[in-house]
């Protein structure tokens, strides 16, 4: 029976270690350690004292809870424990009363997908999943400015209109992708991001395109957003072509799209489907099931 606790600086080396043999020798858990820690959420699963696993639960907006990140130990796999960590990480987040809970996880994941049915998770949204490694000398390279369309607060009030009256907002069910993390996409979040300078707007708000940092390698571009009419899209399609294009080589660009509408943004951009993650899929957890 394992133990499920509050991870802790002291944990770290054995948080590390267990990273160390995640997907080939990368994992992104090490970018966040040490935030994680700081603020709450990451559990070890001890098992006789000795840590053998890790996850990590965060509160994406008062209530919206997100599962992330459950790892075993490399010499613990196929054990079972990897369903018990993940069991014993929902109850924990039941007990806090939550809005929601949601996690997400790839088509090719498929030992993941068992666990989350086992649970009794739902799939509440389905992404097509767009990622390319390529020399960025594919976009064409044009000149603009980039600050005419930065958005300013007298125009929040009808961007957000668009962007909630979007085909990609309703086929999302109102979530943002953020680099394999979806929240739910609200008017005010829309005003963080239009303050943090992600968010552009096109003249008479005629399109919205939010273009965000990677948060595994933040030199990375993400189109979380991009509609309007068909004048607006060239524009501000090209202002992304503009921006990726500037990346230095090797770097990703990717991109989540719920609607048949933004897969074809995307494609006309130039985009591609990864090479082996074709879905990703976002599942919710039924509140009123005890």
């Amino acid at each position: 029976m394992i133990k499920l606790r509050e991870a802790t600086f002291k944990d770290r080396d054995g948080i590390l270690r267990i990273a160390s043999a995640t997907w080939e020798g990368w994992d992104y858990v090490p970018l966040f350690l040490e935030d994680w820690i700081k603020q709450g959420g990451l559990f070890v699963a001890e098992v006789g004292g000795e840590i053998v696993g890790v996850t990590k639960t965060s509160e994406l907006s008062p209530g919206e809870l997100w599962l992330e990140a459950i790892r075993v130990a490399e010499e613990h796999r196929r054990k079972g424990l990897g369903r018990e960590i993940a069991e014993e990480q929902l109850k924990l987040a039941l007990a806090a009363s939550p809005k929601s809970i949601r996690l997400s996880t790839a088509d090719v994941n498929t030992a993941s997908l068992a666990i989350i049915h086992h649970l009794g998770f739902q799939e509440y949204a389905l992404f097509d999943y767009f990622e390319q490694r390529e020399p960025l000398g594919t976009f064409r390279k044009v000149e603009l400015d980039e600050k005419e369309f930065l958005a300013g607060a007298e125009v929040t009030e009808k961007a957000w209109v668009l962007v909630r009256s979007s085909e990609e907002f309703v086929a999302s069910k109102g979530l943002l992708p953020h680099t394999w993390k979806f929240r739910n996409f609200t008017e005010e979040l829309f005003r963080s991001l239009l303050e943090d300078g992600l968010v552009y707007v096109t003249p008479e708000v005629g399109g919205v395109l939010v273009l965000m940092r990677n948060r595994y390698t933040p030199e990375s571009r993400e189109i979380a957003f991009l509609e309007g009419d068909e004048r607006s899209l060239e524009i501000l399609s090209k202002l992304a072509q503009a921006k990726l294009a500037s990346l230095p080589e090797g770097v990703r660009f990717l991109a989540f799209a719920a609607s048949k509408r933004k897969h074809k943004i995307l494609q006309h951009l130039g985009m591609k489907f990864h090479e082996r993650v074709k879905k990703v899929y976002v599942f919710d957890y039924p509140l009123d099931k005890k």
